[in-house]
């Protein structure tokens, strides 16, 4: 899970891969994330893989979109891409266990995470949280 935290924490900010271009969260480019921003980016992240649009992720089309990301993440020289995918995530989010992970349960998952993220407690997270972020776990 120290990972996840890991990835999603370079994803806030991050300029330097082209993957984490479209992770970006900052989108008015203030140099600063707001729980909204940083919500937002993670549906429409996940979301992308509703190849059938019927507004919710089946367990395959969920498979389907971390291997693309597996595959994108691995091009461009990322460590710990055999692991996108791999952790339980799908099963943490259905929370009601229909076999579909919708936007709600995103949103109610990534929503509190964000307070992990904004070290001052000021409702946005700097590039500077970022990095401290990155580095203790990284420790």
């Amino acid at each position: 899970m120290r990972r996840l935290v890991l990835i999603t924490a370079v994803a806030l900010l991050s300029t330097s891969a082209a993957n984490a271009q479209q992770l970006l969260a900052d989108t008015n480019k203030d140099g600063k994330v707001t729980q909204k921003e940083y919500q937002d980016s993670r549906r429409t992240f996940l979301m992308r893989a509703d190849k059938d649009k019927d507004g919710k992720l089946s367990a395959a089309e969920w498979t389907k979109g971390a291997e693309q990301v597996r595959n994108e993440v691995r091009a461009e020289g990322v460590d710990g891409w055999p692991k996108i995918g791999k952790a339980g995530l799908f099963g943490i989010l259905d929370t009601d266990k229909d076999g579909f992970v919708t936007p709600a349960e995103i949103d109610a998952y990534y929503g509190p995470r964000f307070a992990k993220f904004d070290l001052n407690h000021d409702g946005f997270v700097t590039r500077t949280e970022a990095a401290k972020v990155q580095k203790a776990v990284g420790d």
